[in-house]
Protein backbone atom coordinates (compact mmCIF):
# COMPACT_ATOMS: atom_id res chain seq x y z
CA UNK A 1 0.00 0.00 0.00
CA UNK A 2 1.31 3.33 -0.88
CA UNK A 3 2.27 5.86 2.06
CA UNK A 4 -0.67 8.62 0.50
CA UNK A 5 -3.08 5.69 0.95
CA UNK A 6 -2.01 4.75 4.05
CA UNK A 7 -1.76 7.84 5.54
CA UNK A 8 -5.46 8.90 3.87
CA UNK A 9 -6.64 5.56 5.84
CA UNK A 10 -5.10 6.40 9.17
CA UNK A 11 -6.72 9.53 9.06
CA UNK A 12 -10.45 8.06 8.43
CA UNK A 13 -9.73 6.14 11.39
CA UNK A 14 -8.80 8.53 13.26
CA UNK A 15 -11.85 10.74 12.15
CA UNK A 16 -13.96 8.11 12.77
CA UNK A 17 -12.76 7.54 16.33
CA UNK A 18 -13.15 11.01 17.26
CA UNK A 19 -17.03 10.72 16.29
CA UNK A 20 -17.60 7.92 18.09
CA UNK A 21 -16.00 9.24 21.18
CA UNK A 22 -17.81 12.93 20.48
CA UNK A 23 -21.27 10.74 21.02
CA UNK A 24 -20.19 8.67 23.98
CA UNK A 25 -19.30 11.84 25.80
CA UNK A 26 -22.29 14.45 24.84
CA UNK A 27 -23.06 15.99 27.63
CA UNK A 28 -26.51 17.99 28.56
CA UNK A 29 -26.52 21.77 27.15
CA UNK A 30 -29.06 24.45 28.87
CA UNK A 31 -30.60 24.38 25.50
CA UNK A 32 -30.99 20.44 25.34
CA UNK A 33 -34.53 19.44 24.59
CA UNK A 34 -35.12 16.32 27.91
CA UNK A 35 -38.07 13.91 27.41
CA UNK A 36 -39.11 12.38 30.52
CA UNK A 37 -41.62 9.41 31.54
CA UNK A 38 -42.96 10.04 34.69
CA UNK A 39 -44.53 6.78 34.55
CA UNK A 40 -41.02 5.10 33.65
CA UNK A 41 -39.50 2.48 35.58
CA UNK A 42 -36.11 4.05 36.24
CA UNK A 43 -33.21 2.13 38.30
CA UNK A 44 -32.52 3.61 41.43
CA UNK A 45 -29.61 5.30 42.31
CA UNK A 46 -28.01 6.20 46.14
CA UNK A 47 -25.81 8.84 46.78
CA UNK A 48 -25.19 10.46 49.72
CA UNK A 49 -26.08 14.55 49.88
CA UNK A 50 -22.88 15.64 50.50
CA UNK A 51 -21.93 14.70 47.43
CA UNK A 52 -23.37 17.04 45.68
CA UNK A 53 -23.72 19.78 47.92
CA UNK A 54 -21.68 21.36 50.89
CA UNK A 55 -23.83 21.53 54.08
CA UNK A 56 -24.25 24.46 56.72
CA UNK A 57 -26.75 24.11 59.39
CA UNK A 58 -28.06 27.85 60.96
CA UNK A 59 -29.94 27.87 64.04
CA UNK A 60 -31.86 31.49 64.44
CA UNK A 61 -31.94 33.05 67.73
CA UNK A 62 -35.41 34.12 68.92
CA UNK A 63 -33.63 34.16 72.65
CA UNK A 64 -36.10 37.96 72.47
CA UNK A 65 -39.78 36.93 72.30
CA UNK A 66 -40.42 39.17 69.82
CA UNK A 67 -38.51 37.40 67.17
CA UNK A 68 -40.47 34.07 67.59
CA UNK A 69 -41.41 33.04 64.56
CA UNK A 70 -44.14 30.73 62.51
CA UNK A 71 -43.08 30.31 59.10
CA UNK A 72 -39.92 30.59 57.18
CA UNK A 73 -40.77 32.93 53.73
CA UNK A 74 -37.49 33.06 51.76
CA UNK A 75 -33.98 33.24 52.34
CA UNK A 76 -31.59 35.91 50.09
CA UNK A 77 -27.97 36.45 50.21
CA UNK A 78 -27.75 38.21 53.94
CA UNK A 79 -31.16 37.82 55.60
CA UNK A 80 -33.45 34.73 56.20
CA UNK A 81 -37.05 35.82 56.33
CA UNK A 82 -39.64 34.50 58.73
CA UNK A 83 -43.26 35.13 59.12
CA UNK A 84 -45.57 35.65 63.04
CA UNK A 85 -48.88 36.84 62.88
CA UNK A 86 -48.37 39.10 59.71
CA UNK A 87 -45.07 40.71 60.95
CA UNK A 88 -42.37 40.00 58.80
CA UNK A 89 -38.85 38.93 60.80
CA UNK A 90 -35.12 39.44 59.15
CA UNK A 91 -32.23 37.51 60.87
CA UNK A 92 -29.03 37.36 59.65
CA UNK A 93 -28.01 34.86 57.35
CA UNK A 94 -24.52 34.46 58.66
CA UNK A 95 -25.11 34.71 62.45
CA UNK A 96 -28.67 34.09 62.80
CA UNK A 97 -28.99 36.96 65.11
CA UNK A 98 -32.29 39.26 64.23
CA UNK A 99 -32.17 42.25 62.55
CA UNK A 100 -34.93 43.88 61.83
CA UNK A 101 -38.63 43.30 61.14
CA UNK A 102 -41.89 45.00 59.10
CA UNK A 103 -45.02 45.08 61.44
CA UNK A 104 -47.46 47.68 59.25
CA UNK A 105 -50.62 45.73 59.75
CA UNK A 106 -53.78 47.46 59.31
CA UNK A 107 -56.20 49.05 57.06
CA UNK A 108 -54.59 52.61 57.13
CA UNK A 109 -52.83 53.58 53.20
CA UNK A 110 -49.74 53.01 54.57
CA UNK A 111 -50.67 49.28 55.96
CA UNK A 112 -50.80 45.50 54.65
CA UNK A 113 -54.16 43.97 55.67
CA UNK A 114 -55.07 40.04 55.57
CA UNK A 115 -55.26 39.72 52.48
CA UNK A 116 -51.26 40.80 51.39
CA UNK A 117 -49.66 38.20 50.82
CA UNK A 118 -46.26 36.34 48.82
CA UNK A 119 -43.95 39.17 50.12
CA UNK A 120 -40.91 39.30 48.17
CA UNK A 121 -37.45 41.37 49.24
CA UNK A 122 -34.93 42.31 47.33
CA UNK A 123 -31.79 42.82 48.96
CA UNK A 124 -30.52 44.91 45.96
CA UNK A 125 -32.42 48.11 47.01
CA UNK A 126 -33.98 47.46 50.40
CA UNK A 127 -37.64 46.86 48.87
CA UNK A 128 -40.37 43.95 50.67
CA UNK A 129 -43.24 43.63 48.27
CA UNK A 130 -46.25 42.49 49.03
CA UNK A 131 -48.93 41.96 47.29
CA UNK A 132 -52.54 43.06 48.04
CA UNK A 133 -55.23 42.82 46.15
CA UNK A 134 -54.55 44.05 42.61
CA UNK A 135 -51.86 46.42 44.38
CA UNK A 136 -47.88 45.96 45.54
CA UNK A 137 -47.57 47.89 48.63
CA UNK A 138 -43.55 48.17 49.19
CA UNK A 139 -41.80 48.92 52.61
CA UNK A 140 -38.32 48.73 53.63
CA UNK A 141 -36.75 45.78 56.17
CA UNK A 142 -37.18 48.12 58.85
CA UNK A 143 -41.08 48.69 57.74
CA UNK A 144 -40.75 52.27 56.49
CA UNK A 145 -43.44 52.09 53.61
CA UNK A 146 -42.24 53.50 49.91
CA UNK A 147 -44.72 53.17 47.79
CA UNK A 148 -47.96 51.30 46.29
CA UNK A 149 -48.85 50.54 42.28
CA UNK A 150 -51.65 48.88 40.64
CA UNK A 151 -51.23 45.54 38.89
CA UNK A 152 -52.46 46.96 35.25
CA UNK A 153 -53.53 43.83 34.09
CA UNK A 154 -57.43 43.54 33.53
CA UNK A 155 -59.07 40.56 35.74
CA UNK A 156 -55.36 39.27 36.37
CA UNK A 157 -55.23 37.13 39.64
CA UNK A 158 -51.18 37.31 40.94
CA UNK A 159 -50.89 33.57 42.25
CA UNK A 160 -46.86 34.30 42.57
CA UNK A 161 -44.23 36.72 42.59
CA UNK A 162 -40.46 36.81 42.25
CA UNK A 163 -37.47 39.24 41.36
CA UNK A 164 -36.47 38.76 38.00
CA UNK A 165 -33.87 41.30 37.88
CA UNK A 166 -32.89 44.64 39.18
CA UNK A 167 -35.89 46.49 37.59
CA UNK A 168 -38.44 44.06 37.09
CA UNK A 169 -40.76 41.51 39.42
CA UNK A 170 -41.52 38.50 37.36
CA UNK A 171 -45.89 37.63 38.06
CA UNK A 172 -47.18 34.10 37.92
CA UNK A 173 -51.08 33.87 37.41
CA UNK A 174 -54.31 33.79 35.94
CA UNK A 175 -57.06 35.64 34.53
CA UNK A 176 -60.51 35.46 36.35
CA UNK A 177 -62.86 35.13 33.22
CA UNK A 178 -63.96 31.69 33.30
CA UNK A 179 -63.64 31.69 29.64
CA UNK A 180 -59.74 32.48 29.92
CA UNK A 181 -59.00 30.23 32.60
CA UNK A 182 -57.39 28.03 30.15
CA UNK A 183 -54.17 30.77 29.60
CA UNK A 184 -51.73 31.26 32.64
CA UNK A 185 -49.64 34.03 32.11
CA UNK A 186 -46.36 34.99 33.21
CA UNK A 187 -45.66 38.72 33.31
CA UNK A 188 -42.67 41.26 33.50
CA UNK A 189 -43.11 44.52 35.63
CA UNK A 190 -41.30 47.39 36.73
CA UNK A 191 -40.43 47.40 40.31
CA UNK A 192 -41.50 51.33 40.26
CA UNK A 193 -44.54 51.76 39.03
CA UNK A 194 -45.74 48.44 37.75
CA UNK A 195 -45.43 49.22 34.25
CA UNK A 196 -46.13 45.92 32.05
CA UNK A 197 -42.93 45.02 30.34
CA UNK A 198 -43.50 42.00 29.07
CA UNK A 199 -46.26 39.44 28.77
CA UNK A 200 -45.57 35.68 28.67
CA UNK A 201 -48.74 33.19 28.06
CA UNK A 202 -47.62 29.41 27.85
CA UNK A 203 -50.95 27.80 25.79
CA UNK A 204 -52.62 25.10 26.89
CA UNK A 205 -55.25 22.78 25.79
CA UNK A 206 -57.33 22.73 28.94
CA UNK A 207 -56.88 23.97 32.28
CA UNK A 208 -55.78 20.97 34.99
CA UNK A 209 -56.30 21.54 38.39
CA UNK A 210 -53.85 21.10 41.12
CA UNK A 211 -56.70 20.93 43.87
CA UNK A 212 -56.87 17.69 45.99
CA UNK A 213 -59.90 16.95 48.35
CA UNK A 214 -59.76 15.44 51.81
CA UNK A 215 -63.45 14.68 51.23
CA UNK A 216 -64.70 17.00 54.05
CA UNK A 217 -65.68 19.64 51.34
CA UNK A 218 -62.16 21.46 51.94
CA UNK A 219 -59.16 21.14 50.14
CA UNK A 220 -55.63 22.41 49.27
CA UNK A 221 -53.19 22.02 46.07
CA UNK A 222 -50.09 19.81 45.14
CA UNK A 223 -47.26 21.62 45.75
CA UNK A 224 -45.96 23.90 42.80
CA UNK A 225 -43.43 25.70 41.53
CA UNK A 226 -44.17 28.09 38.60
CA UNK A 227 -40.66 29.97 38.31
CA UNK A 228 -37.47 28.31 39.64
CA UNK A 229 -33.99 30.08 39.33
CA UNK A 230 -31.39 28.17 37.33
CA UNK A 231 -28.50 29.98 36.81
CA UNK A 232 -29.04 33.66 35.50
CA UNK A 233 -32.43 32.00 33.95
CA UNK A 234 -35.37 30.85 35.33
CA UNK A 235 -37.45 28.10 34.67
CA UNK A 236 -41.23 28.62 33.95
CA UNK A 237 -43.69 25.92 34.70
CA UNK A 238 -47.19 25.23 33.87
CA UNK A 239 -48.60 22.33 35.34
CA UNK A 240 -51.58 22.72 32.58
CA UNK A 241 -49.29 22.09 29.79
CA UNK A 242 -46.38 19.47 29.02
CA UNK A 243 -43.13 21.82 28.48
CA UNK A 244 -41.36 23.50 31.06
CA UNK A 245 -39.91 26.57 29.05
CA UNK A 246 -36.28 28.20 30.34
CA UNK A 247 -36.71 32.04 30.27
CA UNK A 248 -33.36 34.02 29.66
CA UNK A 249 -32.28 37.67 30.92
CA UNK A 250 -32.83 38.65 27.69
CA UNK A 251 -36.51 37.62 27.68
CA UNK A 252 -36.32 34.52 25.05
CA UNK A 253 -38.35 31.63 25.77
CA UNK A 254 -36.61 28.24 25.06
CA UNK A 255 -38.54 24.78 25.57
CA UNK A 256 -35.80 22.76 27.73
CA UNK A 257 -38.09 19.85 29.08
CA UNK A 258 -41.58 17.73 28.10
CA UNK A 259 -43.34 15.19 29.68
CA UNK A 260 -45.00 12.05 28.61
CA UNK A 261 -47.33 11.04 28.72
CA UNK A 262 -49.01 14.24 28.12
CA UNK A 263 -50.89 15.57 31.51
CA UNK A 264 -54.03 16.38 29.83
CA UNK A 265 -54.86 12.67 29.03
CA UNK A 266 -53.85 10.74 32.40
CA UNK A 267 -56.85 10.02 34.45
CA UNK A 268 -54.71 9.77 37.90
CA UNK A 269 -52.35 13.32 36.96
CA UNK A 270 -48.82 12.82 37.90
CA UNK A 271 -47.46 16.58 38.30
CA UNK A 272 -44.08 16.82 36.93
CA UNK A 273 -41.58 19.37 38.37
CA UNK A 274 -38.89 21.36 36.69
CA UNK A 275 -35.29 20.75 38.18
CA UNK A 276 -32.57 21.61 40.32
CA UNK A 277 -28.85 21.77 38.68
CA UNK A 278 -25.83 20.53 40.12
CA UNK A 279 -22.18 20.31 38.36
CA UNK A 280 -23.05 16.60 37.02
CA UNK A 281 -26.42 15.90 37.43
CA UNK A 282 -30.47 17.36 37.31
CA UNK A 283 -32.69 16.25 40.07
CA UNK A 284 -36.05 16.12 39.16
CA UNK A 285 -39.26 15.47 41.36
CA UNK A 286 -43.41 14.42 40.73
CA UNK A 287 -45.91 14.44 42.42
CA UNK A 288 -49.12 12.55 42.57
CA UNK A 289 -52.79 13.96 43.14
CA UNK A 290 -54.83 12.48 45.22
CA UNK A 291 -58.13 12.15 46.19
CA UNK A 292 -58.61 11.60 50.49
CA UNK A 293 -61.30 10.28 50.16
CA UNK A 294 -60.02 7.49 48.17
CA UNK A 295 -57.76 6.83 51.03
CA UNK A 296 -55.05 8.16 49.15
CA UNK A 297 -53.39 10.45 51.62
CA UNK A 298 -50.83 13.23 51.17
CA UNK A 299 -49.38 13.90 47.65
CA UNK A 300 -45.61 12.35 48.28
CA UNK A 301 -43.21 13.78 46.36
CA UNK A 302 -40.91 11.04 44.13
CA UNK A 303 -37.58 12.32 43.10
CA UNK A 304 -35.78 11.31 40.01
CA UNK A 305 -32.26 12.56 38.55
CA UNK A 306 -30.42 12.75 35.41
CA UNK A 307 -27.12 12.15 34.42
CA UNK A 308 -25.69 15.58 32.44
CA UNK A 309 -22.71 13.04 30.98
CA UNK A 310 -25.51 10.63 29.27
CA UNK A 311 -29.01 11.83 29.59
CA UNK A 312 -29.41 8.50 31.88
CA UNK A 313 -32.28 8.57 34.17
CA UNK A 314 -32.69 7.35 37.93
CA UNK A 315 -35.06 7.03 40.82
CA UNK A 316 -33.10 8.71 43.55
CA UNK A 317 -32.43 7.23 47.27
CA UNK A 318 -30.66 10.35 48.89
CA UNK A 319 -28.91 9.99 52.37
CA UNK A 320 -27.59 12.31 54.88
CA UNK A 321 -24.19 10.87 56.52
CA UNK A 322 -25.42 12.84 59.49
CA UNK A 323 -28.83 11.44 59.73
CA UNK A 324 -28.61 7.95 59.43
CA UNK A 325 -31.69 6.55 57.18
CA UNK A 326 -33.21 9.99 56.30
CA UNK A 327 -34.36 10.13 52.62
CA UNK A 328 -33.84 13.21 51.03
CA UNK A 329 -36.10 14.11 47.73
CA UNK A 330 -34.10 16.77 45.64
CA UNK A 331 -35.59 19.36 43.45
CA UNK A 332 -37.69 22.97 43.37
CA UNK A 333 -38.86 21.98 46.43
CA UNK A 334 -35.66 22.94 47.71
CA UNK A 335 -34.15 26.03 45.98
CA UNK A 336 -37.47 27.74 45.08
CA UNK A 337 -37.93 29.94 48.36
CA UNK A 338 -33.55 30.92 47.64
CA UNK A 339 -32.85 33.58 45.02
CA UNK A 340 -30.63 31.49 42.82
CA UNK A 341 -30.18 28.44 41.47
CA UNK A 342 -27.10 27.33 43.49
CA UNK A 343 -28.52 27.44 47.07
CA UNK A 344 -31.19 25.38 48.81
CA UNK A 345 -32.34 25.36 52.32
CA UNK A 346 -34.35 22.62 54.26
CA UNK A 347 -35.71 23.72 57.59
CA UNK A 348 -35.76 20.82 60.18
CA UNK A 349 -38.21 20.29 63.72
CA UNK A 350 -36.79 20.04 65.91
CA UNK A 351 -38.78 17.44 67.80
CA UNK A 352 -38.00 15.29 65.37
CA UNK A 353 -33.84 15.83 65.17
CA UNK A 354 -34.64 14.86 69.41
CA UNK A 355 -36.46 11.81 68.58
CA UNK A 356 -33.92 11.25 66.01
CA UNK A 357 -31.36 11.80 68.38
CA UNK A 358 -32.48 9.80 70.98
CA UNK A 359 -32.71 7.01 68.77
CA UNK A 360 -29.03 7.23 67.63
CA UNK A 361 -30.04 8.20 64.38
CA UNK A 362 -27.70 11.89 64.29
CA UNK A 363 -24.17 11.89 64.14
CA UNK A 364 -21.75 14.76 62.89
CA UNK A 365 -22.14 17.90 62.74
CA UNK A 366 -25.71 17.89 62.96
CA UNK A 367 -25.73 15.82 66.14
CA UNK A 368 -23.21 19.08 67.69
CA UNK A 369 -26.04 21.74 66.60
CA UNK A 370 -28.91 19.46 68.38
CA UNK A 371 -27.05 18.84 71.51
CA UNK A 372 -26.96 22.97 71.51
CA UNK A 373 -29.80 23.11 71.47
CA UNK A 374 -32.09 26.03 73.98
CA UNK A 375 -35.66 25.40 74.60
CA UNK A 376 -36.77 28.70 72.84
CA UNK A 377 -34.95 26.48 69.24
CA UNK A 378 -37.83 25.26 67.18
CA UNK A 379 -36.21 24.37 63.86
CA UNK A 380 -32.75 24.05 62.46
CA UNK A 381 -31.77 25.37 59.17
CA UNK A 382 -29.23 22.99 56.47
CA UNK A 383 -28.35 25.56 53.74
CA UNK A 384 -27.41 23.29 50.97
CA UNK A 385 -23.96 25.18 48.63
CA UNK A 386 -24.76 22.74 45.76
CA UNK A 387 -21.56 21.96 43.53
Amino acid sequence: MDTQLWNKNLCNVFLLLFCLASISCKKHTSNDLIVFDVNGNYPVKTLDIEEVADIEYLVLDVSDDEYLFRYFYMMTDSFIICERRNEFLFFSRSTGKPVSKVNRFGQGPGEYNASSRLPVYAESNDELFFISGFEIKVYTKDGTFKRKFPVGYPNFYIAAMYEFDNGHLLLNGFSLRREEMRDTSFMLINKQDGFIFDVITIPVEEWVSTLFSPGDGTGTVADAYCAVHNGNDFLLTDYSSDTVYRFTPDRQLIPVLVRKPSIQKMETKIFLHSWLETGTCLFFSTQQRVDFASGGGWPLHTGYLMEKRNGQFFRTNVQMRDYKGKELILGPSVIHKCQNGHTGIIVWNTLELHTANSEGKLSGELKEVVDRLTKYDEYVFMILNFK
